[in-house]
């Protein structure tokens, strides 16, 4: 199954660096090394924030894919941080809690056992 997922990092002073000296549209170079990792990007955007300034989302197969991709361009250093976490569609976080739902009465907590509830 296909997941999706949202990156996010800030760009690096070598990532301006090299962009001031030959700017260039890093998504055609970044679209073959994804397909090697069966990674397919819908958004590729720079924005307008000191925190963070890019942000991307992507499907791939599993979070190791995703992981595997973040270590890489993390390693390049064009990124002084870059971050991703799995995304749900509404009808897949329902899923998730209707799960919890059927599930909670079996969790026990801290403070029960401690008799505090």
């Amino acid at each position: 199954m296909v997941k999706k997922y949202i990156l996010s990092g800030k760009t690096s002073q070598d990532f301006a660096t090299a962009m001031l000296n030959k700017p260039q549209n890093r998504r055609q170079f970044i679209d073959p090394f994804l397909d090697s990792l069966g990674i397919e990007i819908t958004e590729f955007l720079f924005t307008s924030g000191s925190v963070s300034n890019f942000v991307s989302i992507v499907l791939a197969q599993s979070d190791e894919n995703v992981e595997t991709l973040c270590n890489i361009v993390f390693a390049s250093g064009n990124f002084s941080n870059l971050n991703w976490s799995r995304a749900f569609e509404a009808e897949e976080y329902k899923k998730i809690f209707e799960v919890g739902n059927e599930k909670m009465e079996k969790y026990v907590s801290a403070l029960q056992v401690a008799g505090s509830n």
